[in-house]
């Protein structure tokens, strides 16, 4: 990856050094466990010139990694045909393979615009100067993106452990002549002798851990910036109810005009800076958008195909080849990944789009109705309806701008899986 320029490697120097002083992501696991797997895959911030040279030789490494893999599936597909068994399994990791080169191809092409995406959270997202209630927004946000991550990273290991034990398990029993891979190599030569098996075994578990740290970091990371800035929007919904620092009981009726004259002034400031905020919050969602947009209409025809084929795995497969244990734990938590992936994807953009809705209820909390009809409160209450009316279009990931992505998309991928599903086992069981 080329240099970022210097610009943006001042920002993140400076955005780093203040989290660290302030120990805003440090106990953040969500943030951590993303963090590291988007290093592993070379596309994260970098300090120095020395980490961004790192990077790039580690991203170079990601690329030749999932390129043999994807050598070794379509060959694999090419020589199963016409086993429809056979190619359903390899069809399964060919999608996988398929969404993380969509992935990478993406993010790589919007580089530049994606660290500078990360540059802004960490100077606006990830610090601590909140009060104690919006700290208790950020905390709830905190342990949503925790069980969240969690969940999906713990379904991939698994999917990834099955993976490797299905042929180690496979393997037991068995001559030096007649050992299995985890996944079938059409080559000329003698893959079942030491030391070429070692060799080759070891090469495709490290592409399928690569692939599969692939596969869900980018989800992680998307995940991650959805609920907070959802969170962004709780907490400037929390600052427009409480406009000037105070609220309604603090307001008496009987206060002199010149006193209310001021709090409308103090009210108008801090209405301003909200202003300010929402216009950089709505901003933040359109870039977030157009980096991830086609990842997200990826995401949408690919979930519907991969979990039709992965449950015709697990419950048809056993009709053309025999299923193994193992394999069949690799299909469970494959199918569950998938399922509790699709969810998380979808609740976290579902979540966008409510809370950046929810602005404009969360104005009618404020003090507006306690201000007196002088200048102040006039143009206060005139740019409130502004603000009540652009809330009325609400921030969403698209994808690719053909429909926004909620938990409503979620029902529509599960039902159009669904009759693949059924299809599928009417024509060929």
């Amino acid at each position: 990856m080329r240099k970022i320029s210097e610009e943006v490697k001042v920002g993140v120097m400076s955005a780093r050094s203040k989290a660290v002083k302030k120990g805003s992501h440090t106990k953040d696991f969500a943030l951590l466990m993303t963090s590291f797997l988007m290093k592993i895959v070379g596309l994260w911030l970098a300090k120095d010139s020395k980490e961004e040279r790192k990077r790039r030789y580690t991203l170079i490494y990601t690329v030749v990694a999932i390129l043999f893999g994807v050598w070794v599936q379509f060959r694999d597909f090419y020589y199963s045909w016409p086993n429809f068994g056979d190619c359903a399994y390899t069809a399964c990791n060919i999608l996988c393979l398929i969404m993380v080169l969509l992935k990478l191809f993406v993010v790589f092409i919007h580089r530049k615009e994606f660290i500078e995406l990360l540059v802004y959270m960490y100077k606006n997202f990830w610090h601590l100067n909140y009060d104690c209630n919006e700290l208790l927004l950020l905390q709830d946000c905190r342990r949503i993106s925790t069980i969240c991550i969690t969940l999906i990273n713990f379904c991939a290991q698994g999917t990834i452990v099955s993976y490797v034990l299905t042929p180690i398990i496979a393997n037991i029993g068995r001559n030096s002549s007649d050992r299995v891979l985890p996944f079938n190599m059409w080559v000329d030569l003698p893959l079942s002798v030491s030391p070429t098996y070692e060799i080759v075994f070891v090469l495709q578990v490290l592409s399928l851990y690569h692939v599969g740290v692939c596969y869900i970091c980018f989800d992680n990371l998307l995940c991650l910036m959805n609920l907070h800035a959802a969170t962004q929007f709780r907490i400037l919904q929390y600052r427009l109810s409480n406009l000037g620092d105070t609220n309604r009981k603090q307001v008496d009726d009987n206060e002199s005009s010149a006193a209310l004259s001021r709090f409308a002034e103090n009210c108008y400031k801090a209405f301003k800076n909200c202003v300010r905020q929402h216009q950089n919050h709505i901003t933040y969602c359109h870039r977030l958008n157009e980096i991830f947009t086609v990842i997200v209409l990826g995401h949408i025809l690919v979930f519907s195909l991969l979990i039709c084929l992965v449950g015709f795995q697990v419950l048809v497969s056993r009709t053309w080849t025999p299923v193994t244990p193992a394999r069949r734990l690799t299909f469970v938590f494959h199918i569950v990944g998938s399922l509790c992936q699709l969810l998380l994807f979808t609740y976290s953009c579902d979540g966008l789009i409510e809370e950046s809705t929810n602005i404009g209820t969360a104005i009618y909390l404020g003090p507006w109705i306690h201000l007196p009809m002088d200048k102040a409160g006039r143009r206060l209450r005139r740019d409130l309806t502004m603000v009540i009316v652009r809330s009325r279009k609400s921030s969403c990931l698209t994808a690719s701008g053909f429909f926004p992505v909620s938990l409503e998309t979620c029902t529509t991928v599960l039902s159009t899986a669904m009759s693949y599903f059924t299809l599928l086992r009417h024509s060929f069981v």
